[in-house]
């Protein structure tokens, strides 16, 4: 019985003796592959450990590799060093043997991490634990590497095409892949996208801003809700109107002389205002431009327009043109405008009598402005004399053609070259007072002288002789 005690003793002191048994490790150097530290996110980080033995005897046992990342127990594992059967080669005394294991990433986010290592000796005491840990950072980095295709200034109420590029550099095909968009940090769309092997694929979305300034746009690759790769582009949204022409008011006709006058109404159906330059042209050559003041979005406005150009008589075309000067216009097809009109002789009323030789002509002017008219006086066909003659507003106005010989005359009246009216007179010859009432003058006097005479002769016929 005393000897089964003292046997049971030794085996306990033997055990104890082995639990408090130190053994000096320590962590050499860590590497990892890639060798830049970048791990794409979802593939695994290599790490090869260095496991140094700083005793003077080989070790041969278990070591406990724990992996910690930014702080957090990721991993824990036996390792068994000089287990001949297997293949691993004991650790000689100042030596060193690798431990080569790998971090799962797939749960990692994107960006840089702290790997901390950790090794103990299973069943032993390490005397000295400060070179038991190593320290090392790394960068998951995206699965996809994608970009945005956009143009780096856009227009304001226009819509414009954003391409979200996928390259996927593996052998294996990206399935199941979510490509959903930002705009200055709100989802405007998801869309799903399959890339084969070593190619590329294109995600396209449109999108219309409506607010002048900077966007940010952001593409997320995801695979089953796990992001897999990130990509952004920042544009310039510049401000828009639509200028139009919605109205215009010219009379079809114009007299020679007078002024081109008449109304337009401009209208924005943009989202930005605008100042506009407005040129006007007849027959292609601009006779006037004028600044009009800013013209807010949904606004219309009208302006008034005189032009006081010399045309001659005939048809002529009329055109505005609008310019934008503080946005860009979305339509300028609509910022033209042209229309006929006709530019006719000032009307004038024509009459004429003849008075022994001469002829009276009566002009009176029909339009509401002053003109300048030529009377013609033309004798079988060849023109006698020529006069010019200036007729106000509504105007009528008396023209003597003085000293004529008898016979038949055409009288025409020309308005900026053209013939507006003309009468036939004749001229019977004689001579005749100028004026009717100086006529009367002269032969009032005789007739009483006349008359007179008569009366007295009769008188003396019947008195008796003395």
């Amino acid at each position: 019985m005393r000897l089964r005690y003292a046997i049971i003793l030794l085996l306990i002191l033997i055990a104890q003796a082995s639990a408090e048994q130190t053994w000096d490790l320590s962590i050499l150097r860590v590497n990892l592959y890639p060798p830049n530290a970048e791990v794409q996110q979802g593939q695994p980080l290599l790490i090869t450990i260095y496991v140094g033995n700083n005793e003077r005897s080989q070790f041969s046992g278990a070591v406990s590799v724990s992996l910690y990342v930014d702080g957090f127990l990721k991993s824990r594992e036996d390792w068994y060093i000089g287990n001949l059967s297997i293949g691993s080669i004991p650790i000689p005394p100042d030596g060193h043997r690798t431990i080569v294991t790998n971090l799962e990433t797939s749960t990692l986010t994107i960006g840089v991490h702290e790997l901390r290592i950790e090794i103990s000796p299973k069943g032993y005491l390490d005397p000295n634990t400060n070179d038991n840990s190593y320290y090392i950072n790394f960068v998951i980095v995206p699965l996809v590497s994608p970009f945005i295709e956009a143009d780096n200034e856009v227009l304001q109420g226009k819509e414009f095409d954003i391409k979200v590029q996928i390259p996927n550099p593996r052998s294996e095909p990206l399935e199941r892949i979510k490509v959903r968009l930002f705009v200055n940090g709100s989802e405007i769309g998801t869309k799903e996208s399959y890339v084969p092997p070593r190619m590329i694929s294109a995600v396209k979305f449109s999108y219309k801003p409506l607010k002048v300034g900077t966007v940010l746009l952001e593409a997320l690759i995801t695979r089953e809700d796990q992001p897999m790769g990130r990509a952004s582009l920042s544009i310039t949204v510049k401000p828009s109107c639509d200028l139009s022409i919605e109205s215009v008011q010219l009379s079809e006709r114009i007299f020679a002389g007078e002024p081109i006058s008449g109304k337009l109404v401009l209208r924005n159906a943009g989202l930005s205002a605008s100042r506009v330059n407005l040129t006007f042209f007849i027959d292609e050559e601009a006779v006037e431009s004028k600044s009009i003041d800013f013209i807010d979005p949904n606004e219309g406005l009208e302006i008034e327009f005189n032009l006081d150009v010399a045309l001659e008589i005939g048809s002529h075309t009329l055109t505005f043109k609008l310019i934008a000067l503080d946005a860009a216009d979305l339509n300028p097809s609509d910022n033209d405008h042209s229309l006929s009109f006709r530019v006719i002789p000032v009307p004038i009323s024509l009459s004429a009598r003849s008075s022994g030789s001469d002829i009276y002509v009566n002009l009176t002017n029909l339009a509401d402005l002053l003109t300048n008219v030529e009377i013609s006086l033309l004798r079988n066909g060849s023109e006698v004399t020529r006069l010019s003659a200036t007729l106000e507003a509504g105007s009528s106005k008396l023209i003597p053609i003085r000293g004529l010989d008898p016979g038949n005359y055409t009288i025409a009246v020309y308005s900026h070259g053209s013939i507006v009216s003309s009468v036939e007179v004749s001229v019977e010859g004689g001579i005749r007072p100028e004026n009717p009432q100086f006529w009367l003058l002269a032969v009032i006097p005789i007739v009483a002288a006349l008359t007179y005479y008569l009366l007295t002769r009769r008188k003396r016929r019947a008195w008796p002789s003395s």
